[in-house]
């Protein structure tokens, strides 16, 4: 008798094979998911900064100013509007903090990590616990 289908053995056969495959590439994809999560948020805080840089110097503020940024607005304590900003930071709240022109201090975080500048005036992305 032909028959032209697959047998239980040779379909067993299969899905385990393609048990270990998915194994052993589970962990590779969850590093590069992980790292490219990480590249996005960083390059949001930096547009952060960017954009409160920028308010700084075209309003030709003098001294400090610390800008609070929650979700999608961002708001300066010496300012008198609002600036919004339409990144994608996932539940994002923070504040950047410059000082006659330059940003002293950042501390942005997100549902999954947090951003922070460290001594070299470098921002440092962390995973939250």
């Amino acid at each position: 008798m032909n028959n032209k289908g697959f047998s239980l053995i040779e379909l067993l056969a299969v899905i385990a094979i393609l048990g270990v495959i998915a194994l052993i590439t589970y962990p590779i994809i969850g590093e590069v998911l992980e790292s490219t999560e990480k590249k996005t948020f960083k390059s949001s805080v930096e547009e952060l900064i960017n954009i409160t840089e920028i308010d700084y110097s075209e309003y030709t503020r003098n001294g400090s100013a610390n800008y609070l940024y929650n979700g999608n607005t961002i708001t300066c304590d010496i300012c008198t509007n609002d600036i919004k900003y339409n990144g994608e930071i996932e539940e994002g709240k923070g504040s950047i903090v410059i000082n006659n022109g330059k940003t002293i201090a950042v501390n942005v975080e997100s549902k999954y990590y947090t951003a922070t500048l460290n001594e070299k005036g470098k921002i440092e992305i962390n995973k939250k616990e």
